[in-house]
């Protein structure tokens, strides 16, 4: 009885030590790299992610019932973000977040869904958008030209008869 038992445990023992580790996928902070009137460019930062490969890792924007159930408002124009998963090798692995139109609200508010294939992750994300910065660079570069007027031209030839 006690050969069993003991064998018992050294089979339990030995099944926890070579069980696979479940790893848990998690999301960080947000980098916004754009700013108001402008499309969309954002950065979120993928955290233990080094075990899955690129295709693995499928992020998105939540469904409208998972905004329902969270309480969030869920605007069309959040239909329009793109989220692309970029797994580097040294390690820093972020979700690229992008939009093709320009971003005329101050502010966003948007859930994201990560699924990869042990789990799924949702998380609530707010992007505060400033205006872009002024500098006289950019302010010379986008000011309209306004048209220098030219000298006019006199048609040179026979003088003008003047009447007396």
């Amino acid at each position: 009885m006690v050969r069993v038992r003991n064998l018992v445990l050294a089979i339990a023992a030995a099944t926890a030590l070579t069980s696979e580790m479940v790893y848990a996928l998690g999301v960080g902070e947000v980098t916004l790299k754009s700013a108001l009137n402008q499309p969309l460019v954002a950065e979120i930062e993928l955290l233990d992610a080094k075990t899955l490969a690129p295709g693995e890792v499928v992020p998105g924007l939540a469904s409208a019932e998972d905004f329902n159930r969270a309480g969030i408002d869920r605007p069309y124009f959040l239909t329009d973000l793109t989220f692309t998963p970029v797994l580097r090798p040294d390690g820093k692995n972020i979700i690229r977040v992008s939009s093709t139109k320009p971003v005329r609200e101050p502010y966003l508010n948007f859930l994201v869904e990560v699924l990869w294939p042990s789990g799924r992750l949702l998380r609530e994300y707010t992007l505060l958008l400033d205006p872009p910065r002024y500098s006289p660079e950019t302010a010379a570069a986008g000011a309209p030209q306004r048209p220098t007027a030219a000298p006019v031209a006199r048609p040179t030839g026979a003088p003008r008869a003047t009447s007396q």
